[in-house]
């Protein structure tokens, strides 16, 4: 796994992703949080390579490598457990794992990685603070030794990461393997839930650090004391669901209606003033939950699904529910586009 921080690793990181995976034969997962996914940046492309299909390419029989018929798998979870040891090497040489050096003798530090590394460095400028910094883009398997050289002489870390404190746990472990007497302090001062923002970054460091923190050093909105209203995301305008929204709400009394949706751009339809879904869970997952709905109730429904959804993952539920005599009202979107995640095209 390997977690960029801006737009630029972004594409550095893919590029290094393709190369692990032809190296040591392996699926590469790149981890990108919210932020990371909306930021923008200029990009150095750098030289692009031909598009085109090699005319040579042929797929190589090798059923060692491809068939997983026990006992084969057996054998083949022993050699992913081999190959994972050789990827640890790999990530302790990789440059996509930085120390950015403080003090020569500094008895704190912090460990971070993806876009919370930007919230660090900024927040180290904001409170005038030098800390060394280990930044790991490589976030699984982890340099276990070049995080070791990191922590050895210091007496306190903070850990900076989104969502679960993994890498707070893992550097527990990793400290206790070295008998490390090391204050480690992640979720005590950062939130276990929803993303960082840079203004709770500046917060916990000031705290770990006790450096003391102005009003007017702070960028939280709660210090500006403003009413912000609530603005919910909606439609663009003139986008032809207003139409859809417009026919139903005339057609049908929504208080006894059940309305089901899911990924897409009429996942908006939850948000006020529409107010047109009950449920939402994942790809596909409208036709399904409403074939359940329909068989085990007699409730009224009407479920959404866009063009693109229902190519992707939403055949199969339809066919489910044909196939067992349900009898859900579902209205397919089509836009004629993949509209919410990057314009691709689709079967449709």
């Amino acid at each position: 796994i390997l977690e960029p921080s801006d737009s630029q690793e972004c594409k550095d990181f893919v590029k290094l992703a393709f190369q692990i995976s032809d190296k040591f034969k392996i699926p590469i997962i790149v981890r990108t949080t919210t932020r990371v996914a909306h930021q923008r940046a200029v990009v150095r492309i750098g030289k692009l390579a031909s598009h085109r299909i090699p005319s040579g390419a042929r797929f190589v029989k090798d059923s060692k490598r491809f068939v997983t018929l026990p006992p084969r798998v057996l054998e083949m979870k022993k050699e992913l457990l081999e190959k994972i040891e050789k990827i640890k090497d790999f990530s302790e040489n990789s440059k996509i794992n930085k120390i950015y050096t403080g003090p020569t003798r500094a008895n704190s530090g912090i460990i971070t990685s993806g876009v919370s590394y930007l919230y660090v460095m900024e927040a180290l400028k904001e409170l005038n603070l030098n800390l060394p910094v280990l930044k790991l883009g490589f976030f699984h398997p982890l340099p276990e030794k070049k995080i070791k050289e990191f922590i050895k002489n210091l007496k306190k870390v903070l850990i900076t990461e989104e969502l679960e404190p993994y890498l707070e746990k893992e550097l527990l472990s990793l400290a206790k393997q070295s008998n490390c007497i090391l204050e480690v302090i992640g979720k005590k001062l950062l939130p276990e839930t929803g993303e960082l923002k840079p203004e709770m970054v500046i917060k916990a460091i000031a705290k770990f650090a006790n450096c003391k923190l102005k009003i007017e050093n702070s960028l939280s909105i709660e210090n500006l004391k403003l009413k912000i209203p609530k603005r919910y995301p909606r439609l663009c305008l003139g986008c032809p669901y207003w139409l859809v929204i417009s026919a139903i709400k005339k057609a049908v009394d929504t208080k006894k209606v059940i309305f089901g949706g899911e990924i897409g751009c009429y996942m908006l339809f939850g948000n006020p003033p529409v107010n047109l879904q009950d449920y939402l869970s994942c790809m596909g997952s409208s036709v399904g939950i409403a074939h359940g709905i329909k068989k085990s109730t007699k409730q009224k429904l009407i479920t959404f699904i866009g063009d693109s959804s229902f190519f992707h993952a939403g055949i199969p539920a339809l066919i489910n529910t044909v196939f067992n005599k349900s009898n859900p009202l579902i209205i397919i979107l089509e836009n004629q586009t993949t509209a919410m995640t990057g314009l691709q095209p689709h079967p449709g």
